[in-house]
């Protein structure tokens, strides 16, 4: 006969501390860690859309063209005794045809970062009851707007044009 050996089973406790992870605990570690992955990658997506509209072409454009329009809202409408923006503009109507290659900001500086780009300005005087009609103010009688244009370009690749309608400040 055989004697008999006791049971030897680990009590409750111990086996529970034995046994690892269960399988809830690993599966929300699981979920945790995915949903981290998820929200950052979503985040980094979001970032690069966001980089990639302000380092797009037509907002820069956008930016050189408001350099001109503020410049030409500091002008005079009548010819001035000093030039107000470089050598040759004395007053909102010396912007006409002129090309600013580099670019220059509204107090004439060149704006470095943009080198190869340029800021080609038209500033007519338009009917106001027919704005597509351009008209000589001089013998014009009606009442007008001007129509301010920044075409911007990127070498020899026009990138955008922006107007500006403006009419002349009330003398107060």
């Amino acid at each position: 006969m055989k004697p008999s050996l006791p049971d030897r089973q680990p009590s409750p406790r111990a086996r529970r501390t034995e046994s690892g992870a269960t399988f809830i605990e690993l599966m929300l570690a699981v979920l945790i860690i995915s949903t981290t992955v998820v929200a950052s990658t979503t985040s980094m997506q979001g970032s690069a859309s966001i980089y990639h509209y302000f380092a797009d072409g037509k907002h820069e454009a956008l930016m050189l063209a408001q350099e001109i329009h503020e410049a030409a809202l500091l002008l005079p409408w009548e010819a001035g005794a000093e030039a107000k923006f470089g050598e040759d503009v004395f007053d909102l109507y010396d912007l006409d045809g002129k090309s600013y290659s580099p670019p220059r900001s509204a107090e004439y500086d060149l704006i470095v970062s943009n080198m190869s780009w340029s800021q080609d300005v038209s500033v007519k005087t338009v009917d106001l009851a027919n704005p597509d009609v351009e008209v000589d103010p001089a013998t014009f009688t009606g009442p007008t707007l001007v129509k301010l244009s920044v075409k911007i370009k990127e070498g020899e690749t026009v990138v955008d044009t922006l107007s500006w309608w403006l009419s002349q400040p009330t003398q107060g």
